[in-house]
């Protein structure tokens, strides 16, 4: 499959949110264009315990973006993250561009203890510039995880518009590859803000050694009957 592009090919460096790196990316978490998500419909919000100041779920007009990052914070992968993602809300604030943390922790005092952070221990090292909210019973991650067909291993992203995904963002865990993937998002948002579709860029997910040998023995059991 071709390699994920350049983003500064499409944007002028001096206007970019993230600079894209050499990394080409862990093919395990790039976005095919099969991805099984991409184009169903997004997960309900509007009933989710928020625990920042947002007090609801922000009501998106038409045409609007809705950047979500599903996390937990008992992975540390997160927390880089969560600078990215405050970078990410903070430079498209004047833009129809909202960014919601989703929490998948066991309870809210994972989050609360860096959001609310008395002895800015966490705060000053990871700002929180984006709303976010406690999937306590953990509708959001059962949805996400049905319609990927997939475990939902926290840290994804999945950008909606006009109330379906439109996108959808894995990151390392290790968050090596993690400027390419921001870089490459932010191509899209600019895309979908442009009133463009998403711009595919690597081609269908290559299928592994087990699907095949599943195909081969429904075709064995097709032929037995």
């Amino acid at each position: 499959a071709e390699g994920p592009r350049e983003p500064s090919q499409d944007m002028s460096d001096s206007k970019r949110c993230f600079e894209a790196d050499k990394i080409k990316g862990n093919p395990k978490y790039l976005t095919y264009d099969d991805d099984r998500i991409i184009g169903q419909k997004a997960p309900e919000l509007s009933n989710m315990e928020w625990l920042t100041d947002v007090k609801e779920y922000p009501k998106p007009e038409k045409g609007d973006i809705v950047v979500l990052f599903v996390w937990a914070q008992f992975q540390k992968a997160c927390y880089p993250k969560i600078v990215l993602y405050s970078t990410l809300a903070e430079f498209y604030k004047k833009k129809a561009v909202t960014v919601i943390g989703v929490s998948t922790d066991p309870d809210t005092s994972y989050a609360k203890k860096w959001i609310e952070d008395p002895k800015k221990k966490y705060s000053t090292a990871f700002p929180t510039k984006f709303a976010i909210t406690f999937d306590k019973d953990k509708k959001i991650k059962e949805y996400l995880s049905r319609e990927m067909r997939a475990p939902l291993n926290v840290p994804h992203t999945f950008v909606i518009k006009d109330d379906k995904i439109v996108w959808h963002q894995q990151h390392s865990e290790l968050g090596a590859t993690a400027p390419t993937h921001m870089a490459i998002m932010e191509d899209q948002l600019e895309l979908l803000l442009a009133g463009k579709d998403i711009k595919k860029v690597n081609g269908p997910a290559p299928k592994n050694e087990d699907e095949d040998e599943d195909e081969d023995e429904e075709e064995d059991d097709d032929d037995d009957e």
